[in-house]
């Protein structure tokens, strides 16, 4: 969900600045990336009250996580990603349809996992399985999250960073595609969507250009309306889209 200056990157408080000053100076000098990534992944895994809710993850090593901490093994049943689940307006409609998937949220905001967590429990009917974890997606992902063990990546209205020089700091930029190929399951779908037009195109070519992923969208390969299986977000409810959005899908081939 776009979140502002930062996306995925917020918290409140000394811990946010004391990280987003930590990731300026790492950023900016010479440390050797494995040194790099340690010294954010000791931001990343600092203890914060929001893992003591439940359901929410707090990682322990830099390396990818058990599976039976991430899902169900009962039976075979979706498993979905949601890179910046936002307020959980989204994968509530998405466990109110489908009760039986398996769902793990990245969202790093105490406020809005705390709101999810409210939202979901009011939800009729059985118990849903939700995992959170409360870190920036644009520091860890692949390191994090074990190899194709998704059938859906689901991302709603990323930040655009319109100015070019802010591009670095997009999601879906670079091998994105290539990272969310290695997360998938054989067949598993890229769902992600965005009001900015120049960004769609950008995320159109970006997966075009990988060969593991066809998009499912007859051409031009998106469409502006919202598809009927997927349910609204809060940034459509509170923006009222003057335009409608671009809506993109892919599926991985092998």
């Amino acid at each position: 969900m776009r979140r502002g200056p930062n996306v995925g990157a917020a918290q409140c408080g000394s811990q946010a600045a004391c990280a987003e000053q930590s990731v300026r100076v790492y950023s900016m000098s010479t440390i050797p990336q494995t040194e790099l990534q340690a010294r954010l992944f000791a931001i990343a895994s600092r203890a914060r009250p929001v893992h003591d809710l439940p359901g929410v993850l707090r990682p322990e090593a830099l390396h990818a996580i058990e599976p039976a901490q991430l899902f169900r093994n009962d039976r075979p049943r979706q498993r979905v990603l949601e890179l910046g689940a936002g307020w959980g307006e989204f994968l509530c409609d998405w466990l109110r349809r489908r009760p039986e998937d398996d769902y793990l949220a990245i969202e790093i905001k105490g406020d809005r996992i705390r709101r999810t967590l409210r939202d979901l429990a009011r939800l009729p009917g059985p118990a849903r399985w939700l995992r959170i974890l409360p870190i920036n997606l644009n520091w860890f992902l692949e390191e994090l999250l074990p190899p194709e063990s998704f059938d859906w990546m689901i991302v709603n209205f990323p930040d655009p960073w319109p100015k070019r020089r802010h591009w670095k700091h997009r999601l879906v930029r670079g091998d994105f595609a290539d990272k969310a190929s290695r997360l998938l399951r054989s067949g598993g779908r890229v769902h992600l969507a965005t009001d900015y037009a120049p960004y769609a195109r950008r995320m159109l070519a970006l997966f075009r250009r990988c060969a593991a992923f066809e998009p499912e969208f007859d051409p031009p390969g998106f469409r502006r309306l919202r598809p009927e299986d997927l349910g609204p977000t809060r940034f459509e409810s509170m923006t009222g889209l003057k335009r409608p959005a671009y809506y993109l899908r892919f599926r991985k081939l092998r």
